[in-house]
């Protein structure tokens, strides 16, 4: 089954220092402080002792964080701001903007292509995450690394969506339709010169069963709203969905690893989800708050936006109408998808079990767990011959069990 949370930083940005095969926070004195109180507007002084550690774990830290391209925009346009900075550490922010500029400017041609294509076959995808946000809240889209793009398509549509991409030359590399097999599949488009291009087409929100029925296609395309640099179709999840959506994003990835140059992360406290939730916060009327606060209360998400504003507001000094925290604040307890997102792999798949309902589901999600379809094994494993098919579902079992040992959060 593909895992729920499986989150890879594609973007082109060159690994700068040595990091540890599995980080949980794990940060230089200060590094993580100085990278937030620049970028909401202060200019903290670069250290007088430990210069070389302390700039080559920013530039570790900037890259997990992905804020490298909003560092370089800030030293561009307030030059001063770099007084005192090594010049190596300057000359790396602006190799890191350059790459990621001229990586968006070929994945946005290529989007545009990809939803030409879809409106010419009736169907209507909403972005959301990332590349929604890249081109809705941000000045320019490279400003917002992200690893793949994701867009959201009514349930029914996958197999002709399948085609359009297929036929444009991506790739299918995961995710297969069926029920209780996930609820996206990625697809790869390689260009070449090697560039790789990824894009998460959902036919749910999430993977997970409990996650999955928060937001339906048809409520966000509801809401949705345009995104006039992708062309005249292209559509975002609206502003409050999006909020939302980053402040359970967010708490996904503090059981669940996020992998950048492979190496596994365990946080919900990027700084670029924060700035995201930042800006969101920033971008909302008076009545989108009230209207916020409804949804958050109503999806069972008050606790998990309220823990994502104040971690924001930690580090960007958010200003944030009283009302509204003191809203999210009203009730002390912790609802069954606050306790999901601080839960381990297991207590995860117990709730995601439970959430099936009806014992039938169950019986069936069961049975594909344990022996998933064989197009799924060919996805999985795509060298393998289809007559090993025992001994993969033996390799697939024992890989697992192995894997949520190996990162079971300590």
């Amino acid at each position: 089954m593909p895992d729920k949370f499986h989150s890879q930083d594609f973007s082109p940005l060159p690994t700068t220092a040595p990091l540890l095969p599995r980080m949980r926070d794990s940060n230089l004195p200060g590094v993580d402080a100085f990278l937030s109180a620049f970028l909401r507007g202060e200019n903290p002084h670069w250290p007088q002792s430990g210069v070389d550690e302390f700039a080559a774990t920013f530039l570790v830290r900037g890259k997990y964080h992905g804020v490298l391209p909003l560092i370089h925009d800030r030293l561009q346009r307030v030059p001063d701001s770099a007084r005192g900075w090594p010049q190596p550490v300057v000359l790396a922010c602006r190799e890191i903007a350059i790459e990621q500029a001229m990586w968006e400017l070929r994945h946005q041609d290529l989007l545009r292509h990809v939803l030409v294509q879809l409106t010419m076959i009736d169907v209507r995808p909403v972005l959301f995450k990332g590349t929604a946000l890249a081109y809705c809240l941000y000045p320019v889209g490279a400003l917002r690394p992200r690893g793949d793009a994701d867009l959201i398509i009514a349930p029914d549509m996958l197999t002709q969506v399948s085609a359009v991409l297929e036929a444009i030359g991506f790739r299918h590399v995961s995710g297969v339709v069926g029920e209780f097999n996930g609820y996206e599949a990625d697809f790869e488009y390689q260009e070449a010169g090697g560039t790789t291009h990824l894009l998460d087409v959902h036919w749910r929100i999430n993977n997970s069963e409990l996650l999955s029925k928060l937001f339906s296609y048809h409520e966000l395309l509801q809401r949705a709203q345009p995104i006039p640099a992708l062309g005249p179709d292209a559509l975002a999840a609206g502003a409050v969905d999006a909020l939302l959506i980053a402040c359970m994003h967010r708490a996904t990835h503090k059981q669940n690893p996020y992998y950048v140059d492979g190496i596994a992360y365990y946080s919900g406290d990027r700084l670029i989800w924060l700035y995201d939730i930042h800006l969101l916060l920033g971008s909302l009327l008076p009545a989108q708050y009230d209207e916020f606060v409804s949804l958050a209360v109503a999806k069972g998400l008050r606790t998990v936006c309220l823990e994502g504003i104040e971690c924001a507001r930690a580090c960007f000094h958010t200003p944030v109408p009283a009302n509204v925290t003191e809203a999210l604040a009203a009730s002390t307890t912790r609802e069954p998808i606050w306790r999901y997102l601080n839960g381990g792999q297991f207590l995860q798949m117990w709730m995601d079990f439970r959430a099936y309902g009806s014992v039938a589901n169950q019986v069936r999600y069961l049975k594909i767990l344990c022996l998933p379809p064989a197009r799924y094994m060919r996805l999985k494993y795509p060298e393998a011959q289809l007559e090993w098919l025992p001994w993969l579902y033996l390799r697939r079992a024992v890989g697992g069990l192995m894997k949520r040992i190996r990162w079971a959060p300590r």
